[in-house]
């Protein structure tokens, strides 16, 4: 990802030096270039991209987890939907594992609002994808039921995914579960947490963990968020946006050492140093 940004202290990147990325081996999850998006409004045309380019690698055997925070209007959730599919730009160039997004192409998102079908099952819910692809019965429950596992919700599998049965930061994790069942490696994240309390919030934060640590996905997780503590905690990319039009302004690598992180993270200085650095960065985007 941004492979001529290795460094630990995060720097302003204009989009003009984006065009000469040292190019390399690995393959690019996705890559969008000299995209341009503009909208009317009542004040005039709106351009929220103008020949944006943003190019996050596979990299082999590690998961990943980027999150995107950026100022009011920057376009991290029109990014979002471009990698989805849900959006279209209206030049430019985006591929997924280096082939050109067509009508075809669509990669689930975790939103805000809570997205299970009260009337199934939470089991139910998660075979959705499989049954849609006439996957056998016997298999696409059994793989549902190991998803389930991995958010934390085996034993929530036979309980209607509506309200009082799940609470909402378990009704996200069946969103993510289903996202995820049809073995995808790619999870788009749109303020996923943001109404959630603090527990249901810890508890989906955990669900996230467990699945970047897992060696059979081998994920590539994209999360929009304005909440940077969580995105220091669970990231190891930061992508700070500046808007009017999109750039990035600032790439930020976050490490922890070797080995899983857990809450003890967030009680050290060096967590509280990258919080204060983002802090500081969206500071300077905020201000412009």
């Amino acid at each position: 990802m941004f492979e001529n940004l290795t460094q630990q202290q995060a720097q302003p990147v204009q989009n003009t030096l984006q065009e000469n990325l040292v190019k390399t081996s690995l393959t690019d999850v996705f890559c969008l270039e000299n995209i341009n998006l503009s909208f009317e409004t009542s004040n005039g045309r709106f351009t929220l991209f103008d020949n944006f380019n943003l190019r996050i690698e596979d990299i082999p055997n590690e998961g990943q987890f980027v999150s995107i925070l950026g100022a009011s209007g920057s376009g991290k959730s029109q990014i979002l939907k471009l990698l989805s599919g849900l959006s279209k730009p209206q030049s430019g160039s985006i591929k997924f594992y280096g082939k050109e997004i067509d009508s075809n192409h669509h990669i689930p998102m975790v939103f805000q609002q809570y997205s299970a079908f009260p009337w199934m099952t939470v089991l139910e819910n998660v075979m959705l994808p499989l049954k849609l692809k006439d996957i056998p019965e016997k298999e696409a429950e059994q793989r549902a039921v190991d998803m389930l596992r991995l958010v934390g919700l085996e034993d929530q599998k036979d309980k209607w995914a509506q309200y009082p049965a799940l609470s909402g930061g378990q009704l996200q994790r069946v969103s993510i579960a289903r996202n995820l069942v049809d073995k995808s490696r790619v999870l788009l994240l749109d303020e996923a947490t943001s109404a959630l309390d603090i527990f249901s919030k810890r508890d989906m934060q955990k669900a996230l963990l467990d699945i970047y640590y897992s060696s059979e996905l081998d994920p590539t997780i994209i999360n929009v968020t304005h909440d940077i503590s969580e995105a220091v905690y669970l990231s190891n990319r930061i992508i700070i946006l500046d808007a009017n039009p999109c750039r990035i302004y600032a790439v930020k690598n976050i490490t922890f050492g070797q080995g899983r992180r857990t809450e003890k993270i967030r009680e050290t200085s060096q967590f509280a140093d990258y919080v204060s650095e983002i802090e500081h960065l969206m500071d300077e985007v905020n201000k412009k």
